[in-house]
Parts: C-alpha cells; structure tokens; sequence
C-alpha cells in the first residue's frame, strides 16, 4: 500500500528533478522472478531502477543506509534489504533468494561501491550470480550513461535478458562463480556500449539538420 502511493511521486521528482530518457522498453519484464543488474554511479540509480518497472523491485544496499530508524523503516518500506559489504551476510542472503523464489524483483549493484569515474564497468564482485544461479531468475543488464545531475537529462538502456541455463546441472563453486560473474561483466559492458552506440547514431542525425 505504501510502495502503491509513494510510486507516483518517485515518478513526479524524476520528470522534474532528474528526467531520464529511456532505450530498450521492449527488454522489459514486469512478472516473475528477475534479478536486475545495473552499474552504480549514485544514490539515484535506485529509482532510476524502480521507476522501470511495475511494482516493487526489492533491492540490496550497504547497511550503513539503515542506521537511522526512520531512514531504515522507509527503505524497508521500499524493498531495501541491507547489506554487510564487510563480511559474508547470510541474513541478506536469505532474504534476497526468498524474494526470487516468491516470483519477485531483484535490483543488484554488482560493482560493489560506487563507479565515481564513470566510464568503464568496474569488476564486479563476485556472489551476484549466485543469486539468479540458484532460483532460475531472468537477468536484465541496465546501463545508467553518467551520474545524475539536478535538472540536468540522463539516459538509461535496458539491455536484453538473458540467464545462466548454459550452466544448468552444474555445482555451484567458486569456479562456476567466476563464469556467472564474467557473464554478468560482459552483458553489462554490452549494454553500455549499446547505449552509446544509440546516442551518437543520434547525435549524428542531429547534427545533419
């Protein structure tokens, strides 16, 4: 109820504060279980990420987020699940994969901490694989252009889905990690790259006229 009224005015402060435009709709999934991934330059990639979608898209972010009690109540609220970047959190964990399993929405940063240049896709830390590994999720590669600024237009691109089938039958390891890991990295790096091939064929054109 509380995600239901709060949506709209998320949605209102993006076309005013941060408007964004967005590639790659049609790669959208509104249903069942997905896990999204996106790079991290800010704390405004999360909305950019909920505004995407119907419903709540559950996300995990640094614990430090829910220090405060009031901070923390609204980012549960929002589907915030947090996270201890410092060690191995089952707690996190758990809830993450419950979330998959009960058909819903997962937002991942898999750069771990914020990519303050920019411009290339940072390595990803390992683990965010395991997530759609082991409940069969859908995967979709997001790729926000540049860190947002107040009233300045950002660009985001929905890249296409894909999943970890290919890996089917086999032991989750530290092995099997590093392929899921890497297959992330390289769809994301994708999706950037598509994105800016998308604004210079633009670009081109409007220099045309």
């Amino acid at each position: 109820m509380f995600f239901t009224i709060v949506r709209p005015l998320i949605t209102l402060f993006l076309w005013i504060f941060y408007p964004v435009k967005v590639f790659g709709k049609e790669n959208i999934i509104h249903d069942g279980n997905v896990v999204v991934i996106c790079n991290h330059l800010g704390k405004m990639d999360v909305p950019y990420v909920g505004y995407l979608f119907k419903g709540k898209t559950y996300y995990l972010a640094k614990k430090e987020w829910f220090k405060n009690k009031f901070l923390a109540w609204l980012f549960d609220q929002m589907g915030g699940i947090p996270l201890d970047r410092e060690k191995v959190d089952m707690a996190s964990t758990k809830k993450a994969l419950s979330v998959l399993k009960s058909g819903k929405r997962l937002c991942i940063f898999p750069e771990g901490t914020r990519n303050r240049e920019g411009t290339e896709i940072q390595p990803l830390h390992g683990g965010a694989g395991m997530f759609a590994f082991k409940t069969k999720a859908k995967i979709i590669p997001i790729n926000i252009h540049h860190k947002p600024k107040l009233f300045g237009k950002n660009y985001v691109y929905v890249g296409k889905t894909f999943d970890f089938s290919e890996f089917d039958g086999q032991k989750y390891d530290s092995e099997l990690n590093d392929k899921l890991t890497q297959k992330m990295y390289d769809e994301l790096c994708k999706a950037k790259l598509e994105l800016e091939e998308i604004l210079q064929s633009k670009k081109k054109v409007k220099d045309k006229k």
